[in-house]
């Protein structure tokens, strides 16, 4: 193994300690991964379901999240239930998992964090026949992560924002804001441009090149 499956091997027995029902499988013929029984707890702490499932060990791990699969084909794959054709988890858009990312991820924060809270909505959808909360699919779910981020609801101005923090040296904390709203930076878009800038200048491009080719921008 290299040293990022190694990584991701340490840190998956430190995950066991946090969740006992799941076992790392290390083979020659594959990537490392976790697999096993993960429980569900509602608000009183009483166990009311469980999924299995399978964890494995993404090629740029930790750049991107671990690939996550239900493994009694209890979930249909189907992108309306946000899950891919291959089985593995849509957790989020992949904006929210750049920052995540880019924060520093661990194993058992990603797995507490990120797969409980999605088995909980998935779970939620088996009985309801909806989830309680759900981002768009496709690009308009990409939007809706950055007009979240932004605080802005207007597709062009999202895209002439991130071309700046894209091009741009971080702004003086009293300069007016780049994105002309005439407040001073430090109340205005200063979160948001050191969230964007956080997840590194090639994706940073790729989302702005995106969403130029969706929207059909010309500059």
């Amino acid at each position: 193994m290299n040293k990022l499956y190694d990584r991701f091997a340490e840190e998956a027995r430190e995950a066991m300690s946090s969740f006992p029902d799941l076992q790392l499988c290390i083979r020659e013929d594959s990537l490392p991964y976790l697999t096993g029984d993960l429980f569900l707890f509602d608000e009183n702490d009483v166990m009311y379901d469980k999924y299995s499932i399978r964890i494995e060990c993404p090629n740029d791990y930790p750049n991107s999240f671990p690939l996550v699969y239900e493994t009694n084909q209890r979930l249909p794959h189907n992108i309306d239930w946000h899950i891919y054709g291959d089985g593995h988890f849509c957790i989020c858009t992949p904006i929210e998992e750049y920052i995540y990312c880019a924060k520093g991820i661990m194993l058992t924060s990603f797995i507490k964090n990120q797969v409980v809270p999605y088995l909980h909505n998935q779970n939620f959808r088996e009985k309801e026949g909806y989830f309680l909360n759900e981002r768009s699919h496709g690009s308009m779910g990409i939007l809706e992560s950055l007009y979240d981020i932004l605080q802005i609801n207007d597709p062009i101005k999202v895209y002439s924002i991130l071309v700046y923090i894209y091009e741009n040296n971080k702004p003086q904390r009293t300069s007016k804001c780049f994105c002309g709203s005439d407040r001073k930076y430090r109340y205005c878009h200063k979160e948001g441009y050191e969230v964007l800038k956080s997840i590194g200048q090639e994706r940073l491009f790729n989302v702005i090149s995106y969403l130029k080719r969706i929207y059909s921008i010309n500059t």
